[in-house]
């Protein structure tokens, strides 16, 4: 059961970096803050497949599992630092966006296609902050953005409160924490 100031975090996550969305559970959703976070350092190769393509496979699978580690690690930091700012609530779940994709399970494969490397990056970034979350103990959710493409009515709402911008990202994000919520408070 959520109690009234239980915070959920909604995580919508883009080649190297991710959104955070905290909502928690008062009468009705409300926004309890954003954050606009790296999830890798300068140097780290963020776009670890892309660069890999150039390697003997032995480098690339190096690579791209560096950039995996780094971006879980960024996740972690993200994640509590957003925690420790939080004006008050206790964090209770992590809801990341994820998109229903196929990707080759190894990276030679991956590597065979432009469009399989884009793919296998987006699944890199949001694993690495499901996984990020469950190593801060908390329960991680993946949920499929086709979910999200239902209107929400309170999406206008925390919209308005969290200010601009709020852009497709923003929303994901935010829909993905109110379905938790949803979910939670049943």
């Amino acid at each position: 059961m959520v109690g009234a100031f239980d915070v959920v975090f909604g995580v919508s996550t883009r080649t190297g970096s991710a959104v955070i969305i905290a909502l928690c559970s008062r009468h009705q959703p409300a926004f309890a803050g954003r954050w606009d976070v790296a999830l890798t350092s300068p140097d780290v190769e963020r776009q670890a497949y892309h660069v890999a393509a150039d390697l003997t496979l032995t480098e690339a699978d190096e690579l791209v599992k560096q950039t995996e580690q780094a971006a879980e690690a960024g996740g972690v930091a993200a994640l509590r630092a957003a925690e420790a700012s939080l004006q008050a609530g206790n964090l209770v779940a992590v809801a990341v966006v994820v998109k229903a994709v196929s990707v080759p399970s190894t990276t030679a494969q991956v590597l065979r296609s432009h469009t399989w490397m884009h793919a296998a990056e987006g699944v890199l970034y949001r694993e690495a902050m499901l996984a990020a979350a469950r190593k801060c103990g908390w329960t991680a959710h993946a949920i499929d953005s086709a979910v999200l493409t239902d209107p929400h009515r309170e999406l206008d709402a925390i919209g308005r409160a969290a200010g601009r911008p709020w852009r497709r990202i923003e929303k994901d994000a935010a829909a993905a924490a109110l379905h938790v919520l949803g979910a939670v408070k049943r």
